[in-house]
């Protein structure tokens, strides 16, 4: 499970807005000699959000700590569908345009490919079941409070 620590910025009755506390930044080892750089990399276009919308479903209200996860996996499902798809289908549309007419239809191929790829995709990312397994989910921080909430 892939945890961060957060903090209720906002709630209603359905959702509630949290701000990352702790911020991942990689290994640390970014201005140090060896480091690779990677979390200057995530912030090129601009600081990316740290609020998250989540549904509430424990009542959590504005100030209360809490942990947002991720399933183990989920990441690396997202990584592998979204560039392995494309790159299959650029492949495909290449190899089988060029096998038919040349090199000249391997561009046409190529696009033919990715165009598929592009609705291959959106079906994915339509389906119900595949965008559940990225949604997170959050539960009270114990660490930041030993006391537990009282439910009226």
């Amino acid at each position: 499970m892939i945890e961060a620590r957060a903090v209720v910025v906002r709630s209603d009755a359905t959702s509630v807005w949290v701000k990352l506390s702790d911020p991942v930044a990689g290994c640390g080892r970014c201005n140090e000699p060896g480091g690779c750089g990677g979390a200057r990399i995530a912030h090129a276009f601009g600081r990316p959000s740290d609020i998250f919308r989540i549904d509430n479903t424990r009542g959590f209200v504005p100030g209360d700590a809490v942990v947002v996860s991720l399933r183990d996996g989920a990441a690396l499902g997202a990584a592998l569908t979204s560039y392995g798809i494309p790159t299959a289908g650029a492949l495909l549309g290449v190899i089988v345009a060029t096998w038919l007419g040349g090199e000249t239809s391997a561009w046409l191929g190529l696009v033919a490919g990715l165009l598929m790829s592009y609705g291959v995709m959106r079906r994915v990312a339509q389906r119900r079941g595949w965008r559940q397994q990225f949604s997170l989910s959050i539960r009270a921080d114990g660490a930041a409070c030993p006391h537990p909430r009282v439910q009226p």
